[in-house]
């Protein structure tokens, strides 16, 4: 069930989209990313003797544990009601008891494929106007009334629906009802609510996609999937050449056709009661008229194909990319839930087959990712392999399409289908921690056919999931993953086709990424959130950590634990600190290289006998440069334990991963120096850091890299992983006297460190500078702009906080830059500045970005520049700065919304010593901030004279648009 989306929405994991997606962790940038999820076998792990993993007993445990999940997802959905309202408007309603925040969602059973082909885009178009405003609603009223409630709103757009979205505290979440009814039927698309300045932001988030790897390929198969009429033969976000020629009417008709009540679902989860908040839908709805709806597109049957069909195109990036898609089946079939099944084991973790075969074994790819993209109407199956410099490509290509031939001739083993289905399990519990992607959830199944009824739409999923058989997976893959049947597309860089002589020719026979919210499969245009600010939290004033627990064992281990019994399942993280300074000059890379290596074997378990406990039970472990961290389901949580910290501390390096973790290395730092983002980033950072450590990539450089070893790796994480300098965090379904023993016991062995003091270069003072980085094969300008920033403990944070919101990182469009260069004058998609975002124990930079048009580079480069003096200049205006701290103020405690926000936050508390009363800190000190305290900072702080001003894409050296 997985589907692309295009529109301003990071997409949580949540139930509707459960089915092979994965669990996505997003985490504040200056936070250790949280686990993504694990679970294994307890006793095996006790054991001295490695296991054994499979079995008929174990089988029967796992059905029986998998019927227990069954159970626990469908009590999640036990208490929604659904009311219909005379207009035919469907209204889901989940309260949640002690829930201080309320998610509203409005999903429109309209999307791309509603679109005619000779206008294509308007939906993801309309979705950007409809933050426009009405009669009553100006341009920014939207924004400005989510801010001032210390709320989130944002939508996005698939080829099937339409979802706008807020989040508020649950004392003030009806504004959003509101706003949903006004807009419904009231929105205004004319010049005065900026129609065409939009449009530039719609074109300029186009431009932004196909400057990253993935979209152009996603494009072009599109039109080897589908016959040109298909609903689904054209991308969500449109041709460019209908984008700009879209008129202020044709917007309007397709949003009269569409905008109705009765082709509407209105879900409220969290903290409200439920006959309150029915009768204000029924006061603000009820009176809206049910529209006549136009037809919906019939779908085409797909032409049987005599072989494959194929495209090739020059890539602008330095890695060959293959895209092989196979057209499927629809929404609700037994055949979506098979091919959810087959999705985890080609590529549902390091035991799934791509992921060994082509990964692994023949070290052809960095990367392996599949993913089932059913709909409304029959979709497809995706398969994405990002292959290493160098490899043969014909070669690739028959290994996935042999696999794909072995699904349908040979039975999957009884062990790999357990392993699938817990893994789509397990998953949907981790998801039920946010209440936004249960209403998430609802919304999407709600707008599928069948999905009706949603309780019943889920178990029936579910269902089919515990009765799908080896022989239904053999059957799936032989009637619909067949060689002939299959779209090829392949981008390749000019080097890499002289050598391997373009594409192979059709067969007469016939590391590991899992696709996550916010980097799906083939996402045709995701974006970052209007607000990307932390998520709005409510009753702020209620939030306190007292409750935490932070323990300091002999060793010098530092454990913090919060018990939530809410859920059954528990997520821990470890972090060293420091790792990435301690890193040698001439071994720049070697702290990214042993941390991608820190599973791959200990002194007890092999790299793919560790995943094969992890991935058994749905759970998983993730390992990194800094430390690791797991989640897992309560039953797994003596596995999680164990593994994590033999991986922490029992390392062994071996050669053959060693070899495979290098070359996929080396073969990433290749691609991301032909990306034009990346690009300029890096450049940025050497330019305001110079010799200190912060200027380096983190993958470090070709020539440092390839000369790393085995022993390097290990001599580096001896000198930098000790329990004096780590931090565990521990939240989830867990007794806290027993976690800590099991910690203590873990852990005993694990030595001390002495003191280490950091001896860094300072970062160099900067004067004025720009450098223009001339890209012609960019799609878009990348400019980037600052100097070097703050620490996390500067006496004037919070302040600088509070400047920062009003500046560049205001909610939705609320903030300066936002409000002049992306709203009222469509110069770019995304526009930010912070100077408090990446402040940690090193000082950080305040750093400004933008992506835009060539021709308009100029303009955005002094309009930049202007609002950074003003803001020096002159105090911003007391509802500024008033409406910037009631939305820090209300968003704070959502930082500690779910387990995984918690453990971040933990981790940062622990790692600046904030304390347990940050909360309360935060309040007190954000509460206190005056326009006179913003100036004030702003001219400590912010020099337009020391700007480093970086801009890579296809302009000259003044500046000036390329001559194409």
């Amino acid at each position: 069930m997985l589907r692309r989306i295009t529109g301003d929405y990071t997409l949580g994991f949540c139930l509707a989209t459960l089915v092979g997606l994965g669990l996505a962790i997003s985490l504040p940038a200056d936070e250790i990313a949280g686990a993504e999820s694990t679970v294994a076998s307890a006793e095996l792990l006790a054991s001295e003797t490695r296991p054994q993993i499979s079995g008929a007993k174990q089988q029967a445990t796992g059905t029986e544990a998998d019927r227990q999940l069954v159970q626990t997802v469908q009590g999640l959905l036990s208490h929604l009601q659904k009311h219909t309202l005379e207009n035919g408007l469907r209204v889901y309603l989940l309260p949640m008891a002690n829930t201080p925040v309320v998610t509203v969602m409005v999903a429109y059973q309209v999307g791309s494929a509603d679109e005619e082909k000779t206008q294509t885009g308007l939906s993801h178009y309309l979705e950007h106007l409809l933050f426009k405003g009405t009669d009553k609603l100006m341009p920014g009223d939207i924004d400005r009334i989510t801010q001032r409630n210390g709320g989130r709103n944002n939508a996005y757009t698939t080829e099937d629906m339409t979802v706008y979205h807020f989040d508020f505290a649950a004392d003030r979440w009806q504004v959003a009802l509101e706003i949903e009814a006004d807009r419904m039927r009231n929105t205004r698309i004319d010049t005065r609510h900026e129609f065409e300045q939009e449009k530039g932001a719609v074109i300029a988030e186009l431009e932004r996609n196909e400057d990253m790897p993935g979209d152009l390929e996603y494009k072009a198969i599109l039109k080897l999937l589908y016959p040109p009429d298909s609903p689904y033969s054209h991308p969500v976000i449109g041709q460019r050449e209908h984008v700009r020629a879209a008129t202020a009417e044709i917007i309007r008709r397709h949003y009269d056709n569409w905008y109705h009540p009765n082709n509407a679902a209105l879900v409220i989860v969290g903290g409200f009661d439920a006959a309150e908040a029915l009768a204000k839908v029924r006061q603000l709805f009820g009176p809206l008229p049910k529209g006549e709806l136009p037809p919906r597109k019939t779908p085409r049957f797909y032409p049987e194909r005599s072989g494959p069909t194929r495209h090739e195109f020059p890539s602008k990036f330095d890695a060959p990319r293959m895209l092989m898609g196979f057209n499927t089946v629809a929404v609700g079939t037994l055949e979506d839930v098979v091919l959810d099944l087959v999705d985890n084991i080609l590529s549902g973790g390091r035991t799934s087959r791509l992921y060994r075969l082509l990964v692994e074994q023949e070290r052809l790819a960095a990367s392996v990712r599949t993913g089932n993209y059913a709909g409304r109407y029959p979709g497809w199956f995706a398969i994405q392999l990002d292959l290493l410099q160098g490899k043969d490509r014909q070669r690739a290509e028959e290994l996935v399409l042999r696999e794909l031939e072995r699904l349908g001739e040979e039975e999957v083993s009884p062990a790999e289908l357990a392993r699938a289905r817990r893994q789509v399990l397990a998953h949907f519990i981790f998801a039920a921690d946010d209440v936004h992607n249960l209403a998430n959830a609802i919304a999407r199944a709600a707008c599928y056919p069948g999905g009706d009824d949603v309780p019943r739409f889920y178990t029936t999923y579910l269902e089919r999931l515990l009765q799908v058989q080896p022989r239904d997976i053999q059957r799936v893959a032989r009637q619909y993953l067949q060689r002939r049947q299959a779209c090829i597309v392949w981008s390749v860089p000019p080097a890499e086709e002289k050598k391997t002589g373009g594409s192979p020719p059709p067969h007469r026979q016939g590391g590991f990424q899992r696709s996550f919210p916010g980097e799906q499969v083939l996402t045709p245009a995701q974006r970052p959130t209007r607000n990307p600010a932390a998520a709005p939290a409510a009753n702020g004033h209620q939030f306190s950590l007292q409750a935490a627990q932070r323990h300091v064992l002999p060793n010098g281990l530092v454990v913090w634990l919060w018990e939530d019994h809410r859920l059954p399942m528990v997520i821990v993280e470890a972090e060293v600190a420091d790792v990435r300074l301690r890193e040698p000059a001439d071994k720049a890379g070697v702290a990214a290289l042993m941390g991608d290596l820190l599973d791959e074997g200990t002194q007890r378990y092999t790299g793919p006998q560790i995943a094969e406990l992890i991935e058994n039970a749905g759970g998983s472990l993730h390992m990194h440069a800094s430390g690791g961290g797991f989640q897992v389901l309560r039953p797994d949580l003596d596995t999680g334990l164990s593994l994590l910290f033999e991986c922490l501390t029992q390392p062994t390096f071996p050669a053959e991963a060693f070899q495979r973790a290098q070359a996929r290395q080396l073969s990433r730092l290749e691609d991301l120096a032909t990306q034009p983002f990346q690009r300029g980033l890096h450049l940025f950072r050497q330019k305001i850091y110079g010799a200190h450590p912060l200027a380096r990539p983190e993958l470090g450089s070709r020539a440092t890299v390839e000369k790393l070893t085995p022993q390097d790796c290990k001599a580096f994480h001896a000198a930098t992983f000790a329990p004096n300098v780590t931090t565990v965090v521990a939240v989830g379904d867990f007794d806290s006297a027993i976690m800590l023993r099991k910690i203590e016991e873990l852990t005993r062995a694990w030595k001390p460190l002495p003191a280490q003091p950091l001896q860094l270069p300072s970062p160099p003072i900067t004067s004025r500078e720009v450098q223009i980085v001339s890209d012609p094969k960019a799609a878009q300008v990348h400019v980037f702009i600052g100097h070097l920033g703050i620490t996390r403990n500067n006496p004037d944070y919070y302040k600088l906080l509070v400047m920062d919101n009003v500046l560049g990182t205001g909610p939705g469009f609320t903030d300066r830059l936002s409000a002049t260069l992306r709203d009222r004058m469509g110069l770019a998609y995304t526009v930010r500045a912070t100077i408090t975002g990446n402040a940690g124990k090193q000082p950080g930079t305040f750093s400004g970005y933008i992506g835009t048009f060539a021709k308009s580079f100029l303009d955005v480069q002094r309009s930049f520049i202007r609002e950074i003096e003003r803001i020096r200049e002159e105090p911003p205006t007391a509802q500024e700065v008033e409406d910037a701290k009631k939305y820090l103020l209300g968003s704070m405690p959502f930082r500690f919304a779910t387990r995984q926000d918690l453990a971040a936050q933990l981790l940062a508390i622990e790692r600046y010593n904030l304390g347990k009363d940050y909360p309360d800190t935060f309040r007190r000190e954000v509460a206190q901030v005056t326009p006179a305290d913003v100036q004030a900072v702003a001219r400590k702080y912010l020099d337009p004279q020391r700007l480093i001003i970086v801009a890579v894409g296809p302009i000259d050296a003044q500046g000036r648009p390329l001559r194409k």
